[in-house]
């Protein structure tokens, strides 16, 4: 999205407010997010969190097993579909999934909507989680069209 100055960042900042909701990021997203930025300004996913409207989740739960078959399944999804090893996966990517099955299983959604530009994370996310019975309840947003649409 850029920094807070940038037009795109301000569309999803109106886009959140607009609709009411918050995005929740997996811990590995966020460091994933603050790993590339420099020290002399505030990330934007920082900015972010500030204003409300990112929040970062708890640690994942992986000795619940819909979590760790999420987190392993989109990992393969993702090596297929690229045809490199899974362990060369970043597990950021499969962390979406892990994070949306986790709450799903918990109850503390009933439907989730995974925000992503990684094509592959998010269509490995609707797929293994409509396998665990959660078809219905998930839907992979692409983050280019979705930036893209909020321009338009």
């Amino acid at each position: 999205m850029g920094q807070p100055s940038n037009t795109r960042y301000k569309a999803v900042q109106r886009f959140v407010r607009r609709n009411n909701i918050t995005f929740v990021l997996p811990k590995r997203v966020y460091d994933e997010l603050v790993a590339h930025e420099s020290n002399a300004q505030m990330p934007p996913v920082d900015t972010a969190i500030e204003e409300g409207w990112i929040t970062v989740a708890p640690p994942l739960e992986f000795s619940e097993p819909v979590v760790s078959r999420a987190m392993d399944g989109v990992q393969r999804y993702i090596a297929n579909a690229d045809d490199r090893p899974a362990d060369e996966v970043e597990r950021a990517d499969a962390a979406l999934a892990a994070l949306a099955a986790q709450r799903l299983s918990a109850g503390a959604a009933a439907d989730i909507y995974i925000y992503t530009t990684d094509i592959a994370a998010g269509e490995g996310a609707e797929t293994i989680l409509a396998s665990e019975g959660y078809g219905d309840s998930v839907t992979f947003i692409n983050g280019f069209r979705f930036i893209e649409d909020l321009h338009s």
